[in-house]
């Protein structure tokens, strides 16, 4: 029997104990379905149709004198996507259908992440980093950073993860990377071509084996020494001022600042905010992953005991969408844009 979107909505609100406000969002995106006459079964829904019912969003704001429709059809593109991702994992549907690009919008509350475009110019920045002072490293500071920004995007590390910025943290080392299809605690099923990795959190000391995906796997091998000291850190050139680094690495791309809604003054960017960066991004790409993913703590005994979370991290890892620079190394583009293979010399 097909299943319209109601009866998915419905479903979904249920499954999820979400709030009264929550509630009330998808129940008024719900309604907009109906008064556009969606009566098409998740099943058969594709691209066109989730496109027409956007446009058709954005439109009718427009003409009621709305000051921000591209939120409010970005909105109910974030409440489709949710509904249809849930159907998805519950087997509802065969396949998830494509949506459409977010409508350019004005964002109200500022924007704490960085955008693909930003990403990209980071990473070529790095090329134009110059080495700390008594620098022996045989691999160049740039190449560990652009390491760095991978593993920040698809793990959304904390800082004392990368690097030991106080005697307290407990950084990446190389005996915490495998490159096993199976990780060594023997707990996850599956099965990883390109390895794992280990790390605990700064905040709750709790402990992750994470799979590496391609982008991940291809930069650790570029900065892995031919014999690496097990008890070694991976990364290197984060220094005692890593947030320092930070600043100096956007002036070089040229990265526009934050700017306080509130109060209209310039911030700089912090490493922190790639953190959101990577949950912003995880949240767009498989809805909720990134609790998962970050390590986020959550209430509910069943949520914390029984529920088994780590096959929705392991599909958000290994399928999330990578900004077009860090997919060059792996297509043997190493100093090269990946793009238009304009070539960036590396800083020594």
């Amino acid at each position: 029997m097909p299943t319209t979107l109601k009866r998915a909505t419905e479903l979904y609100v249920h499954a999820k104990n979400l709030s009264a406000g929550t509630r009330a969002e998808y129940l008024v995106t719900l309604r907009k379905w109906g008064r556009w006459s969606g009566r098409t079964p998740i099943e058969r829904l594709s691209r066109a149709h989730i496109r027409e019912f956007l446009d058709h969003m954005h439109e009718q704001a427009v003409a009621e004198g709305g000051r921000n429709p591209g939120r409010t059809a970005n909105k109910v593109r974030e409440n489709l996507r949710a509904v249809l991702s849930w159907a998805w994992e519950q087997d509802f549907i065969e396949s998830l259908p494509q949506f459409p690009r977010p409508k350019p919008q004005r964002d109200v509350s500022g924007r704490h992440y960085l955008t693909k475009s930003e990403l990209n110019a980071l990473y070529f920045a790095t090329y134009s980093m110059k080495s700390p002072k008594g620098w022996r490293e045989a691999v160049p500071v740039g190449r560990y950073w652009r390491c760095a920004l991978v593993l920040f995007f698809n793990y959304g590390f904390d800082t004392g993860t990368i690097w030991r910025v106080v005697p307290a943290n407990e950084p990446i080392l190389w005996r915490h990377v495998t490159w096993d299809a199976l990780p060594t605690d023997g707990q996850a099923k599956e099965r990883c071509r390109w390895g794992w990795i280990y790390y605990r959190r700064v905040k709750t000391g709790k402990a992750f084996y994470r799979p590496m995906n391609q982008a991940v796997h291809a930069h650790l091998k570029s900065i892995m020494p031919q014999q690496p000291d097990p008890n070694r850190p991976v990364l290197q050139g984060g220094g005692v001022r890593p947030n320092a680094r930070f600043q100096e690495l956007c002036r070089l791309a040229r990265t526009q600042s934050k700017i306080d809604v509130e109060t209209g003054e310039q911030r700089p960017w912090h490493l922190k905010d790639l953190r959101k960066t990577c949950a912003t991004y995880y949240d767009a790409h498989m809805p909720e992953s990134s609790i998962e993913i970050l390590g986020h703590s959550v209430s509910g005994v069943t949520y914390k005991h029984y529920a088994h979370r780590d096959p929705l991290a392991f599909k958000a890892i290994m399928t999330i969408p990578q900004p077009a620079s860090f997919m060059g190394l792996q297509h043997g583009f190493d100093g090269q844009c990946p793009c238009c293979r304009r070539v960036f010399q590396e800083n020594s």
